[in-house]
């Protein structure tokens, strides 16, 4: 009874070290140098951690210093191509900017945003589109 108890154990702390190595992977601390908007949600220049639900894995969620969470929203994870991971993008419209990519820890492993209401509207007003990335120091 020892040895499948062990076993057992065993089997579990392997799965919850995998999990968390996961997860980590999808977190990001990342000092933002402007307003942004992320579906439809204002949020101040500072300091977020950007990263993935468990549990839905297509859910970016964005929490401040405090870990209180600020945005949610849904997105399309997949490939982003060529570019420096740990890297966030975002269109910018004049003096607007809204979250469109959230780049992890290498060039497989991204999320894309749809565009917001009010992103369309800004593109309207401008329609000059500027990209502006923030990289993780």
């Amino acid at each position: 009874m020892n040895r499948i108890t062990a076993i057992a154990l065993f089997a579990l702390a392997t799965l919850l070290t995998s999990s968390s190595a996961r997860a980590q992977r999808n977190l990001i601390e990342v000092n933002v140098p402007f307003n942004f908007t992320v579906n439809d949600a204002f949020l101040p220049a500072g300091t977020y951690t950007f990263g993935l639900d468990s549990m839905v894995p297509d859910l970016l969620i964005i929490r401040d210093r405090k870990m209180e969470v600020k945005a949610k929203d849904f997105g399309e994870r997949g490939s982003i191509g060529p570019g420096r991971p740990l890297t966030l993008m975002f269109h910018h419209y004049g003096s607007q900017y809204f979250l469109s990519e959230v780049r992890f820890n290498s060039p497989s492993n991204g999320i894309f945003l749809p565009a917001p209401k009010s992103e369309a509207q800004a593109r309207k007003v401008n329609q000059n589109e500027d990209l502006a990335f923030v990289a993780v120091h």
